[in-house]
C-alpha cells in the first residue's frame, strides 16, 4: 500500500504520532537545557564555597589541636605553675616582691607672722578718711 492509498484514519494516526514525538522531543530538549544551566550554576557555587570549606576545616583542625592540648597533662602542669603559682614537690616557689618606694612627704610652707595691724572696721576707716583723725 502506498501512502496515497492508505485510509484516512491511518494518516491521522501517523500525524498524531509524529506530533507527539515532536512535542516529546521539545520537552526533552528543554529539560536537558534546564539541567545543563542548573549544573553550571551549581558548579559556580561549589567553586565559591570550596575555599570557605577549606578555611573552616583548618579552623576546626586548629581548635581540635587546642582542645587536645587543654585536655592534656602538659596544659594542667603549665597552668598550675604559671597561673596558680604552684610548685612541684621538691621545688621551691620564689615569689618576687616588687620594691615599693615610700613617698617623700612634701614640706608644708612655713607660716610667717603678719606684722600688719589688724584692719579696722569700715565705719572707723570712713570716719578717719572724712575727718582726718
Amino acid at each position: 500500500m502506498s501512502k496515497k492509498t492508505d485510509p484516512p484514519n491511518i494518516r491521522r494516526i501517523s500525524w498524531l504520532v509524529w506530533g507527539i514525538l515532536a512535542v516529546l522531543a521539545i520537552v526533552l530538549i528543554s529539560a536537558f537545557a534546564h539541567a545543563l544551566m542548573l549544573n553550571v550554576t551549581l558548579r559556580d557555587k561549589v567553586a565559591t564555597l570550596e575555599p570557605l570549606l577549606e578555611q573552616q576545616q583548618n579552623l576546626n583542625a586548629t581548635l581540635q589541636a587546642q582542645l587536645d592540648y587543654v585536655q592534656s597533662d602538659a596544659y594542667t602542669e603549665a597552668w598550675a605553675q604559671d597561673q596558680a603559682g604552684m610548685a612541684r614537690p621538691g621545688e621551691t616557689l620564689v615569689v618576687p616582691l616588687a620594691a615599693t618606694m615610700t613617698p617623700t612627704p612634701t614640706p608644708l610652707p612655713e607660716l610667717t607672722p603678719d606684722n600688719t595691724p589688724a584692719s579696722k572696721p569700715f565705719w572707723v576707716q570712713w570716719w578717719q578718711a572724712l575727718f582726718g583723725e
